[in-house]
């Protein structure tokens, strides 16, 4: 059969379906189409478009067959909004559902072209080595990555050398500058002194016997006391950029790096459900319970459960990739109240918090995924520490949703999710700024997508939903495990 043939018995076909749908669907497929269009920004296909018809008209006479009139069909599905008919259902169901998932919150979100894509994020690097930073080193987010904060100036830090009572160190650098001299003894000895300006180190009682230090060429000698043999020394000193005024330019060049978009490729992994429901109870169910929205039980149920397989996962993955922990001692000590010992929870979250901004030179926490046990403990606070009135009248909660979700803010300045697939004893602290800028970022291939339900001859409808999504850390140390002990 050639290319012509077989597209001519496929017209026939749709042809034959068209000539066959009942007129009181045209409004539905009408509607059917501009939200096709609107969707892809394409016109949907013929064969598509016949597909519907006969779906439609299936369905339909399977209806007429269990007695359902034509008029109550027509007046159902003449507004798809309103969910008054098992026919309307396939329709409502059919359009895309795309709800605010929950680890959304906490990670940054980014689109991706492809089942495997590049995410990115900001980034400055070392474009030189200096003052003990080798090039190539991340300036942004990484523990420690200047930690004494010399990279851009003319200060450094750095470790001696030593044999026995004999401390040596020659600036690199071929000057150091007076009265700028910081020098460290720990380990056998504890000790700190700085140069007197003249040339000379002042001495510590039985721990450094003398020193000296020639500031033109940045030789420092050291003698230690016999205490402090073999003791570790480091120190810390500016050097000569230039002697004269225009030493902006003619001493030591400023400082190089690199301002860039890094980024990190992930892929998607899929999430995937397959739901299904009898029409005929679906209708019984309208019927008995007039005018409750069955519909929107049903879409928000399977809405809540895609989010708590999907965002669960993402919270455990981010569990798995906390760089730290810290811990608070539920034990209630003697002589002091349930009340009063619940507050001190607040501490040893800034102080995590504190540990985060530490660790990152960036931002303290800003999100908490909190299991039961800090739930039980955050929500029993008082409303000047944690306010979930804001949350619920924003959202319209009627009842807890489905899975975690955003259940208030601490101290007007971490926001709560309550996770209770978390372990009860077990909480995760990290930061977002925006959607480039976080401690987790995720990639969204497919947010969440809908296949057309299925009406089988049995009245039953099937019904699959899922999604294509995947995550990365960027950036090590801003993520904390919390355990309550």
């Amino acid at each position: 059969m050639t290319r012509e043939e077989a597209q001519a018995k496929l017209n026939s076909t749709m042809t034959q379906i068209n000539s066959s749908v009942d007129p009181l669907h045209n409004n539905l497929i009408a509607q059917s189409r501009d939200a096709y269009a609107k969707r892809w920004g394409t016109k949907m296909s013929k064969e598509k478009e016949a597909v519907l018809k006969n779906s439609l008209q299936q369905v339909t006479n399977v209806m007429v067959s269990k007695g359902k009139s034509k008029e109550a069909i027509k007046s159902a599905i003449s507004d798809i909004s309103k969910v008054d008919n098992p026919i309307a259902i396939l329709y409502n169901l059919y359009s895309i559902l795309i709800p605010n998932f929950a680890y959304t919150e906490v990670c940054g979100v980014q689109p991706m072209p492809t089942k495997e894509s590049p995410i990115f994020y900001p980034q400055i690097t070392a474009n030189e080595d200096r003052n003990g930073i080798t090039k190539g080193t991340a300036l942004l987010g990484s523990t420690n990555w200047a930690k004494e904060n010399t990279y851009t100036t003319n200060k450094v830090a750095a470790d001696a050398e030593v044999s026995g009572t004999d401390v040596t160190f020659t600036a690199p650098e071929g000057s150091m500058l007076p009265n700028t001299l910081e020098i460290t003894i720990s380990g056998a000895a504890n000790a700190f002194t700085l140069d007197d300006g003249k040339g000379n180190i002042n001495p510590v009682l039985n721990v450094i016997t003398s020193g000296t230090v020639d500031y033109a060429t940045g030789e420092v000698s050291i003698t230690l006391d016999a205490a402090a043999t073999d003791a570790e020394v480091s120190i810390k000193y500016r050097y000569d950029w230039g002697a004269t005024p225009d030493s902006y330019i003619t001493g030591q060049k400023p400082a190089q790096i690199v301002l860039e978009w890094k980024s990190k490729t992930i892929t998607a992994n899929p999430y995937r459900l397959r739901s299904t429901y009898s029409l005929d109870d679906f209708y019984a169910a309208k019927q008995v319970l007039n005018g409750y929205d069955i519909d929107q039980v049903l879409s928000t149920s399977l809405g809540g459960l895609i989010n708590k397989e999907i965002s669960c996962n993402m919270f455990d993955e981010m569990l798995a990739r906390a760089d730290g922990s810290a811990t608070w001692n539920s034990i209630l000590p003697a002589g002091v109240s349930q009340i009063e010992h619940n507050m001190s929870i607040l501490q040893a979250i800034i102080e995590a918090s504190n540990e985060i901004r530490k660790n990152i030179a960036r931002s303290g926490a800003n999100w908490i995924v909190a299991g039961s046990k800090m739930m039980n403990i955050i929500e029993s606070l008082s409303a000047n520490f944690y306010n979930s009135k804001e949350i619920w009248s924003a959202n319209s909660y009627s009842a807890e949703p489905i899975g975690p979700y955003v259940a208030g803010t601490l101290f007007n300045r971490f926001k709560v999710l309550k996770n209770q697939d978390f372990d009860e004893d077990t909480a995760l602290l990290g930061y977002k700024r925006d959607e480039m800028d976080a401690s987790y970022l995720t990639g969204s291939f497919i947010s969440l997508y809908a296949t057309n339900p299925l009406a089988m001859d049995d009245l039953h409808s099937i019904q699959g939903m899922g999604c294509q999504l995947g995550g990365t850390r960027a950036f090590e140390n801003s993520m904390l495990k919390f355990v309550i002990e």
